[in-house]
């Protein structure tokens, strides 16, 4: 059992951006909600706890940070990201929330300007790839922080990119085993243990 921090409108969040930076799209309030991939990418994580003691566990995209928590929670080592500027204080309050503050740190990420170091176990993402536009920097940055024989875990409701992010990861040296909760698709790429060229998306 895991308890979250969400507004208590998305649309009223949404109200108040279009109000406070109409021109800004990165300002959507989109880390508010708790979105249905989420939750099935955690109850797929939850469903093999053997698998995150001790892992060094990246969530691209956090907002709320559910499948982080579930990560920490069975004994990972996580970092969230997200590029909302308002994101980190919600995900900080979930991890306190539930007692797993000291398994999570978060960090700031843009997909076309990644500045973290070093490479992860598992790559978590949740209905990521909404645009067209966020399937490059998406594909470049699983690839970039994956580490040779690491795991990709992403769940997406069935978006139309989603064919092309996953032809993408294939050619980049991923193989993928598909599992399907309820309307959503939680997919889980295998990365290679030697490297693969660089995706052609």
């Amino acid at each position: 059992t895991l308890r979250l921090h969400v507004v208590a409108s998305l649309d009223e969040a949404i109200e108040y951006y279009v109000e406070t930076a109409p021109d800004d799209t990165t300002q959507i309030p989109y880390y508010t909600h708790l979105w249905d991939s989420a939750q099935a990418l955690a109850e797929v994580m939850a469903s093999q706890p053997e698998r995150w003691p001790g892992r060094r566990v990246l969530e691209l995209g956090c907002g709320l940070g559910l499948p982080s928590l579930v990560a920490a929670r069975l004994g990972a080592e996580v970092t969230a990201t997200d590029f909302h500027p308002h994101n980190g204080p919600f995900l900080i309050a979930n991890a306190r929330e539930n007692g797993l503050e000291p398994r999570i740190r978060y960090e700031r990420l843009d997909w076309r300007r990644p500045h973290l170091s070093g490479s992860f176990d598992v790559v978590l993402g949740s209905d990521l790839i909404y645009e067209g536009e966020m399937v490059t920097p998406f594909v470049t940055c699983a690839t970039r922080y994956c580490a040779p024989g690491g795991s990709l875990w992403f769940a997406d409701p069935g978006r139309q990119h989603l064919q092309r992010a996953c032809t993408a990861l294939e050619q980049a040296g991923f193989t993928a085993a598909l599992e399907v909760r309820g309307e959503v698709y939680v997919v889980l790429f295998t990365r290679a243990s030697s490297p693969a060229p660089p995706p052609q998306t």
